[in-house]
């Protein structure tokens, strides 16, 4: 008669343990480690959508009010203030500042109905201007600029990881603006 003592044990030794355990632990962490690279590109993603979204609206209203701008009453590198019709006739004007905050990292538009920023998170903003006779040329002249050109970089940190967003726009020629004072 067969002994019941060389039956195969039930259950698993402690090696058998151990090694499972370690097997599921390296697993897991591979999961972990891919689901947070997902989530941190998600969101560089999601980041620059949006600061590909606010440059363009910031530069589709600058555009708007520079090519209908009938005068510059002051600009420096960081600030352009203009004198913008506010009905079709042109009868009727105010005067539109836009600015860069590098406390705030914020460009925004000021005017008679208050301020509206169009980008934030800004860690290079400049304009540069120029003249009709020579378009290559910056100007420091109020009588002579007759163009502007922007540039302006958007930064924003996710878990370490930097997303960016550099633009340099065209340059827009002010149509309506005199250049004989």
């Amino acid at each position: 008669m067969p002994s019941e003592h060389n039956a195969t044990p039930a259950g698993f030794s402690l090696v058998e343990l151990m090694i499972s355990l370690t097997l599921i632990m390296i697993l897991t962490l591979a999961l972990l480690t891919s689901f947070t690279f997902i989530a941190r590109g998600d969101q560089s993603l999601a980041n620059y959508g949006e600061m590909n979204a606010q440059a363009r609206k910031l530069l589709e209203r600058i555009g708007q009010d520079l090519r209908t701008a009938t005068d510059v009453t002051n600009f420096t590198a960081t600030s352009l203030t203009i004198t913008v019709p506010t009905n079709t006739a042109g009868t009727t004007s105010q005067d539109v500042i836009w600015s860069y905050d590098s406390v705030s990292r914020t460009v925004s538009r000021h005017d008679t109905t208050g301020t509206t920023q169009y980008a934030k998170d800004v860690e290079i903003f400049s304009f540069f201007y120029f003249n009709s006779a020579n378009p290559s040329v910056e100007t420091t002249s109020l009588v002579e600029v007759k163009q502007v050109q922007l540039r302006l970089r958007m930064l924003r940190l996710v878990a370490s990881s930097i997303t960016s967003e550099y633009v340099i726009s065209s340059q827009f020629t002010m149509r309506a603006k005199s250049t004989a004072h």
